[in-house]
């Protein structure tokens, strides 16, 4: 693992690695609920629209009467839709509060670990590049794994 090759190597601390260990874990935490969200938004929209497309097109001369449309409405196709359609908003909202959720928690960290990065990082001197071993570790994180913290 990246990280902990630089702690082998003694260019970060043991609390450095947990944490930055941690932030990662909380990035792929948040990159699944992201995904889960999207996949129940997709399922949500489908079933929704199925059963609007039902309703409303396949069977526009239901809609001509009451009668008519209480007899559309009993039909167990469209309680399985409207049921399928509900239980998609349900799934949905969940994930979105879970994806929330471990944003928040990302967020919290990775503003923690720039606000403290003068203990996390002690000073050193550049090389002759002009690059500290703390600006290499945190370019390899921003290139590798898309975690910026450099800078709110």
């Amino acid at each position: 693992m990246l990280l902990q090759n630089y702690r082998d190597d003694g260019i970060i601390s043991g609390t450095a690695l947990i944490i930055l260990s941690e932030l990662l874990e909380r990035k792929k935490k948040r990159e699944k609920w992201r995904k889960r969200e999207a996949l129940s938004a997709s399922g949500l929209i489908f079933f929704t629209g199925t059963t609007l497309i039902y309703i409303f097109f396949l069977h526009t001369e239901s809609l001509g009467s009451m009668h008519q449309l209480r007899s559309l409405i009993g039909s167990p196709v469209v309680w399985m839709l409207l049921s399928l359609s509900m239980a998609g908003l349900l799934f949905f909202s969940y994930c979105h509060n879970e994806r929330e959720d471990a944003e928040d928690d990302y967020d919290e960290l990775r503003e923690e670990i720039i606000e403290r990065s003068d203990e996390l990082w002690p000073a050193e001197q550049p090389d002759a590049n002009g690059d500290t071993k703390h600006y290499r570790i945190l370019h390899q994180l921003k290139k590798e794994f898309d975690i910026n913290l450099f800078y709110k």
